[in-house]
């Protein structure tokens, strides 16, 4: 089926000293999240975060598809202090500024020439001399099919690092987000074909040759394939959920012997249906 994760939300945990304290720019952190499920991999937007937040927020859609119900969904938070600027997108234009007064004569003249025309890209492209951005790996959880609600959840989430490292933020120990599962049976037909519905006519058992269609959680009954063309409503919809009881007759006529009834008995059905 698919997996869907949104409006992740991670608290943080200012001192209060940190956080009504406003004098001052304080540190500064670029911060974003990689979520994973197998090899379908998506990033979140990158955040910058100070004392002045008291929540990290994630507005993105991530969609997986082809996701299997054993499914482990990794988030990791990464982290990285900025200490240079207000914005981090500016880095590779600071960084060549910085650089340039410390190479060789000839090559700053290079690094001039390019922040002049505006030209950064070839000229730290041919000159890889400037380190990136290293960002590290902040905290992490991992959410499985029993954690996916159509609601707003709360969810565990491992810290590390410490209070000494460059990249670490007051996080709580958890985080908001919106986790839902849909199964693929809700969007496609996972199985079509006859069965024979069994029918009392005048006293007398009578089988009734039905086509029939199992979608989205429902067994939806036809007369004819041409019906559902032409689209008409179902002779009968059957709920098939996890409150469904279904069962093998296997005793009797040849055509019990390939039988099953259903029946839904938390819906007030007091009798069961037989197909064949």
């Amino acid at each position: 089926g698919k997996v869907a994760i949104s409006d992740i939300r991670i608290p943080l945990m200012w001192k209060d000293s940190d956080h009504f304290n406003n004098r001052g720019r304080g540190q500064r952190f670029a911060v974003f999240c990689l979520v994973k499920i197998g090899t379908q991999i998506f990033d979140t937007e990158m955040v910058t975060v100070d004392r002045t937040l008291t929540d990290i927020c994630f507005e993105n859609l991530m969609i997986f598809d082809d996701v299997k119900p054993g499914f482990e969904l990794r988030l990791e938070v990464y982290s990285c202090c900025m200490e240079e600027g207000p914005s981090i997108v500016n880095t590779p234009k600071r960084l060549a500024r910085k650089i340039s007064t410390s190479l060789s004569r000839a090559t700053g003249k290079k690094l001039t020439s390019a922040l002049e025309s505006g030209d950064l890209d070839s000229i730290l492209l041919t000159n890889p001399v400037a380190a990136g951005v290293k960002y590290h790996l902040l905290a992490e959880t991992i959410l499985k099919l029993d954690d996916a609600e159509a609601s707003f959840r709360t969810h565990g989430l491992s810290i590390l690092g410490n209070e000494e490292s460059s990249f670490w933020l007051p996080l709580y120990g958890n985080l908001c987000c919106r986790l839902v599962a849909q199964p693929a049976c809700m969007t496609t037909d996972m199985m079509t074909g006859y069965l024979n519905l069994e029918q009392t006519v005048g006293g007398l058992a009578n089988w009734t040759r039905l086509y029939c269609v199992l979608r989205r959680g429902y067994l939806m009954v036809y007369y004819t394939p041409e019906e559902i063309e032409a689209q008409v409503d179902p002779t009968l919809k059957i709920a098939i959920d996890k409150e469904t009881r279904i069962r093998t007759m296997g005793k009797g006529s040849a055509m019990k012997m390939y039988s099953f009834s259903l029946i839904n008995p938390y819906s007030g059905e007091t009798a069961s249906r037989v197909f064949s």
